[in-house]
């Protein structure tokens, strides 16, 4: 006798994180998947690093653990924006909440790196993880293979780490379609402009053990920190 499966009661069973953007949340069941790994993709200056931040901020916030990795910024250049926008990133790191880890995609960078990663991710037991970006790592001297993020993807899903990778487009060379596809979830980031007037868009395009509604959302950046869906 075929039995039917009842989506909703699967999907309320499943943990959501906060996403730490104003009304995202709510076009995705309550956030993102706890322990999914979500990849984050746009144009230079769609504001993939502050999308990273916010994540962050939200779990310091809420008392989580979290790591951020820092690829093609040095840590005082992230937590200088991170203070421009009211996220007290010093003040999380001292009571332990937050800590900011720095590789320089400039030097060539090997299987080592994501080994480091993943030797941290389980002496720390971290609840979010941010990776900026993942676009500098596969394009270093001595790029990490997809087989590198997918064992990285696959840890940090088995310790319950919620993880955001931001991946840089160019205009002429667009994101490797692989690195979006290896992820749970996949939101993307643009800007234009409406006549004179600028204007940023979200898109969720992806989000498994989620119904999510496609439709692209404008959103804007405020001067206190917060990107708000309009």
């Amino acid at each position: 006798m075929e039995q039917s499966i009842n989506f909703n009661t699967i999907n309320k069973e499943i943990e959501r994180v906060k996403s730490g953007i104003t009304g995202l949340d709510n076009f995705m069941e309550g956030g993102f998947p706890k322990s999914s790994n979500i990849i984050v993709s746009g144009l230079p200056g769609t504001g993939k690093t502050l999308f990273g931040m916010a994540f962050i901020a939200e779990g310091c916030r809420n008392n989580e653990k979290c790591l951020y990795i820092t690829v093609e910024q040095p840590p005082d250049a992230i937590i200088k924006q991170a203070i421009q926008f009211n996220w007290d990133f010093p003040k999380w790191q001292e009571q332990g909440k937050l800590q900011i880890v720095n590789f320089d995609f400039k030097k060539p960078i090997s299987k080592k790196m994501v080994e480091d990663i993943l030797q941290n991710v389980e002496n720390n037991h971290y609840d979010r993880v941010v990776i900026d970006s993942i676009s500098a790592v596969t394009h270093s001297p001595l790029p990490v293979s997809y087989y590198d993020f997918l064992e990285l993807f696959e840890k940090t899903t088995q310790h319950g780490v919620t993880t955001v990778c931001i991946a840089q487009k160019d205009e002429k060379e667009p994101t490797n379609k692989l690195i979006e596809y290896i992820g749970d979830g996949l939101v993307t980031l643009d800007a234009g402009a409406v006549g004179k007037t600028p204007s940023r868009t979200l898109q969720i395009k992806k989000m498994r053990y989620t119904y999510v509604d496609i439709t692209p959302k404008n959103f804007e950046i405020t001067r206190d920190g917060k990107i708000i869906l309009l």
